[in-house]
C-alpha cells in the first residue's frame, strides 16, 4: 500500500520532537525561576553533543535578537505562505539555540562556539540538562 501526503494533509500532523524539547524548556525556565544556577539544554545528536544556555522560548525581541535570529524571524515572512499554499511541507521543525557549544564525538577537543544556533529536528537522538 503506498499512501501520498501533500502539504495541507500534513497540517494537523506534529513534531513531537519540537513540541517536547520546546514544552520541556518552558518547564525548566519555570522551575528554575529565582534559583542561582540555570541548568543547561544539552542535546544528542548522531556525531555531537550539542549544549546551549538555552532554547528561545520568548516572543522576539528585535533589541535583543542576534542577526540569525532576525533572518529567521525575517524568513517566516516567506516560508509561512508557501507552505500555507500546500507547495512545500515539511515533517520537521527547527529549534533555535543561544550561546552554544558543539562538541563533536570524533574531536572533542575541537568544541564549536556560536552565539546563535538553529537545529533541525531530525538531528536530535535526546537530550537532557547539564551544569
Amino acid at each position: 500500500m503506498k499512501i501520498e501526503f501533500t502539504g495541507h494533509e500534513l497540517n494537523p500532523a506534529h513534531d513531537m520532537k519540537k513540541l517536547s524539547i520546546v514544552t520541556a524548556q518552558c518547564l525548566v525556565e519555570e522551575m528554575q525561576d529565582g534559583m542561582e544556577e540555570q541548568r543547561k539544554i544539552q542535546i544528542t545528536t548522531s556525531n555531537s553533543l550539542i549544549i546551549a544556555d538555552k532554547i528561545n522560548t520568548e516572543e522576539p525581541n528585535e533589541n535583543k535578537m542576534t542577526l540569525l535570529d532576525k533572518a529567521l524571524l525575517q524568513s517566516e515572512d516567506t516560508i509561512f505562505p508557501i507552505m500555507n499554499e500546500g507547495n512545500v511541507s515539511n515533517m520537521f521543525g527547527m529549534i533555535v539555540l543561544s550561546n552554544v557549544k558543539i562538541v563533536p564525538f570524533a574531536n572533542p577537543d575541537n568544541v564549536i562556539k556560536y552565539e546563535s544556533y538553529a537545529l533541525y529536528t531530525d538531528h536530535i537522538m535526546g537530550f537532557g540538562l547539564t551544569d
